[in-house]
């Protein structure tokens, strides 16, 4: 728990099918798939998140950030 246990897993993605490898503590996992809200879930005893946004956002919807990226990009002209 809080990161301190932490085991390399794959995810894949569910656009791309690609394989992204994932440093977390299964304990943190299982709470988040238990309901915990992935910020919550994945932090270190201070509370600072361990894994990066593209990681949680894997876990939470499957999509690797390249994907995500592409499916929402934070350049608001890419929508024009």
């Amino acid at each position: 728990m809080f990161g301190e246990n932490l085991k390399t897993v794959a995810v894949r993605c569910v656009t791309c099918g690609a394989w992204i490898a994932v440093c977390l503590d299964e304990e943190d996992l299982a709470r988040h798939r238990e309901g915990v809200l992935a910020q919550d879930a994945f932090v270190d005893r201070d509370g600072a998140p361990y894994l990066s946004a593209g990681e949680r956002e894997l876990l939470i919807s499957g999509l690797c950030n390249t994907c995500w990226q592409g499916l929402c990009p934070s350049d608001p002209r890419a929508y024009s």
